[in-house]
């Protein structure tokens, strides 16, 4: 991904995310709280979603799926400063970057990494397999 930042282009990739990227999301999700994440899962709009007969199943699961991705982008900023030093460990893990080289970035290009990070195909498949203990 190019992230442009005051003329100057910095690149940073992320790799496929498997298995080993559990761990450092869990360390971010710990930090927040669990129980915060899980009420990801039990919203009124998630329901909606679920319960509306128009759509294919698909298009269900992949709107319940990043209906949960985006509350779960929602809870992270909301709690940044518990989980900020796990979130730069999980960024440098999952990219070409290290910490240091992420602790500096300017704020429009570290947030444009957390963004992108959240959008992963990857991600948004492992919150729309989640959502599917609900349908």
């Amino acid at each position: 991904m190019e992230v442009i930042n005051g003329g100057k282009q910095k690149l940073y990739t992320f790799k496929q995310l498997d298995a080993t990227d559990v761990a450092p999301m869990c360390a971010v999700i710990g930090k927040i709280g669990i129980d915060k994440f899980t009420k990801c899962f039990e919203s009124a709009d998630l329901l909606k979603i679920f319960r509306d007969k128009t759509k294919a199943k698909e298009a269900i699961t992949n709107l319940a799926g990043i209906k949960v991705a985006l509350d779960i982008g929602n809870i992270v900023v909301s709690n940044y400063p518990a989980c900020e030093e796990e979130l730069f460990v999980l960024l440098a893990k999952v990219s070409d970057k290290t910490v240091d080289e992420i602790k500096a970035f300017s704020f429009p290009v570290y947030m444009k990494m957390i963004v992108d990070f959240f959008k992963k195909e990857e991600f948004r498949d492992f919150f729309k397999v989640a959502s599917e203990l609900f349908n």
